[in-house]
């Protein structure tokens, strides 16, 4: 029986979040109310409550499963340290998914949504990690290249015109994760690793 319950809490919380990232393609996410949410994704009021505690721990979902996905996919680029191939991977994930990220981090809800889009990826991103940090750098150099490449992307989202994903992708290949690839080799010499 719990296994049916179980699909079924998996079934509406992938409504709830199909909703949440449908109604942002339509309006700025402080608009959207919880009612038009589980309107949407064919679920009850009260339902909604059941798997998210309001609107900002649904986004917290919605963004912990596109870093998910993000790092499940990019994880070839990952692992051979392609940062070029990872970049381009990167921005044609971000078209993929262009209105929620336009939302969550481009959108006139401000700097809340982008804070709360920053310490979500950060976490999942922590998560995700295949050994435990070092030490600060490990630390650093995380925080460094996820609010890096986030901020880019941000300016990015207002761009679209004007810079295309190859560009942008060089962009954050030579502005982000480069440098911070070379911090990472080559630590300055106070910043210990234990």
């Amino acid at each position: 029986m719990s296994t049916v319950s179980d699909a079924r809490v998996v079934r509406t919380r992938e409504a709830l979040r199909r909703a949440m990232t449908a109604l942002a393609e339509e309006s700025p996410l402080d608009s959207i109310t919880v009612r038009a949410i589980a309107a949407k994704a064919g679920v009850g009021y009260a339902t909604f409550f059941r798997h998210y505690a309001d609107k900002d721990a649904l986004l917290a979902d919605v963004t912990d499963n596109l870093v998910r996905e993000f790092l499940a996919q990019a994880a070839p680029w990952l692992q051979q340290r392609d940062r070029t191939g990872a970049a381009k991977f990167l921005c044609a994930f971000v078209e993929s998914h262009l209105a929620i990220y336009k939302a969550l981090i481009a959108g006139g809800s401000g700097e809340t949504v982008r804070a709360e889009m920053l310490r979500q990826t950060m976490a999942t991103m922590v998560q995700a990690r295949p050994h435990r940090p070092d030490g600060p750098l490990d630390d650093l150099v995380l925080f460094q290249t996820v609010s890096g490449i986030l901020n880019l992307l941000a300016w990015w989202l207002r761009n679209l015109d004007s810079v295309d994903a190859d560009t942008m992708a060089e962009i954050i290949e030579r502005l982000i994760l480069t440098p911070v690839s070379a911090v990472r080799h080559q630590p300055p010499a106070g910043l210990d690793r234990a």
